[in-house]
């Protein structure tokens, strides 16, 4: 009997609509389960067999059955936006506000797999556009952060609150903005989203968009004029770092135009312009200068703005920090090094060019005594100590020893030997 039962069920899974006759006419229990505990039903609409199901339920089979998951043959139709199924199950008396083991509803399954017409539908049915799953997400919220527009359009035009949030407090607006999904973004706000809801790590809409570096959608939660573009996440950074580090020019120039702090430092001491330096993104580094960004400021490991663009290997933010006249004589870095030394332990050609011809100083040494002309000559950086002896004032560190007794002229001179 055992077999009969299992062959049952798999000619229900393979939708053998006459295997399935002949045994519902032979009295078959139609609550028979698989190893899922799965019904004949169950399996019938995971499978997306219309006439199965259909047969199935002429004979009375437990619509709202469910697995060992707490899965009904409603919520897989709706997950497989299987619409003719949906409507012949819910006709049939499914429950729509059945939810499986991790409080997935009907309607969440559908918003969450963009199966528009399944979302239409069980709106018309009455189903409840605001209800949560385990963790406190919404459909909107869903459909908001997989980008499916008219779902958002249908659900929010149903009455789904706009800022019904997580159980992180995110809400839909940080969703769609953490993606750039831009269209959603403006959906949320023309019904009235708060624009400055604080979510996990205390970030916000424009804290994700611009994190995210989608400049589009950060422009438009910008046209709001009451967000709050000072607000820090938990790292401290803000959306001008945030915008500065991405290299979204247009939304750094705004968020400086709408008087954003330039100065402020993150959790770690650094400043906004050395997100800007690291990311090597040149426009966004003039337009903070050109707003009184601090040239000279020191952040984590003493670093200043040139020395992360020295370290980065940014020669034309290099060159741009230069005509700003920064300290370039200050050291920092796990090594204490100045701009210079470090431009040569690197083996950055045209930045020691660069500092040369501005005028840093060969008399400054690392924590073992050593000038640029060692670490050059030490590295066989040639072009490097050519440039370092370009000015002939500069031949004198050929004889200054380092903490060890060496010499630039003694290191390249064992060199050749060697």
């Amino acid at each position: 009997m055992a077999n009969v039962f299992l062959q049952f069920l798999i000619d229900v899974e393979n939708g053998d609509l006459d295997a399935v006759k002949r045994n519902i006419q032979n009295g078959i229990d139609l609550d028979i389960r698989d190893e899922d505990q799965q019904t004949a039903l169950i399996l019938a609409a995971r499978c997306n067999h219309f006439e199965c199901v259909k047969v199935l339920l002429e004979a009375h089979a437990d619509v709202n059955a469910e697995d060992v998951d707490h899965w009904t043959a409603l919520l897989n139709a709706c997950q497989n936006g299987n619409l003719d199924i949906v409507c012949l199950l819910t006709e049939n008396g499914a429950y729509i506000e059945h939810c499986d083991c991790g409080q997935f509803s009907p309607l969440m399954w559908a918003s969450y797999q963009g199966h528009t017409r399944v979302v239409e539908y069980l709106l018309s049915c009455g189903t409840n556009v605001n209800a949560q799953d385990e963790h406190s997400i919404s459909s909107l919220s869903w459909a908001s952060g997989r980008n499916h527009v008219d779902i958002v359009e249908l659900l929010l035009a149903a009455g789904a609150s706009p800022n019904l949030c997580d159980k992180n407090n995110t809400s839909p607006l940080i969703w769609a903005s953490r993606r750039g999904y831009t269209r959603i973004v403006d959906l949320l706000l023309k019904h009235n989203a708060n624009v400055n809801s604080i979510g996990m790590k205390n970030m916000t809409a424009l804290l994700a968009a611009t994190k995210g570096g989608h400049a589009e959608t950060a422009l438009r939660l910008l046209e709001n004029r009451t967000i709050d573009i000072k607000i820090q996440d938990k790292d401290g950074e803000t959306p001008l770092s945030h915008a500065c580090a991405q290299g979204l020019t247009d939304v750094v120039a705004e968020l400086v135009q709408r008087h954003a702090y330039v100065n402020t430092v993150d959790k770690n001491g650094d400043p906004v312009l050395f997100a800007a330096v690291k990311g090597g993104k040149e426009d966004c580094v003039s337009i903070l200068l050109e707003n009184h960004a601090d040239i000279n400021a020191i952040g984590a490991e003493n670093k200043t703005a040139i020395l992360w663009a020295v370290e980065r290997g940014r020669l034309n933010v290099v060159k741009y920090l230069l005509q700003y006249n920064p300290d370039v004589e200050v050291s920092g870095g796990s090594d204490d090094d100045t701009p210079l030394l470090l431009a040569t332990k690197r083996k950055r050609v045209g930045i020691v060019y660069e500092l040369i011809k501005y005028g840093a100083k060969l008399s400054s040494v690392d924590q073992f005594g050593d000038n640029s002309l060692h670490i050059a000559l030490r590295n066989r950086s040639r072009d490097i100590a050519d440039i370092l002896l370009s000015n002939p004032r500069h031949s004198k560190y050929l004889y200054r020893p380092n903490k060890r007794g060496e010499t630039p002229y003694k290191i390249d001179a064992s060199l050749q030997k060697s």
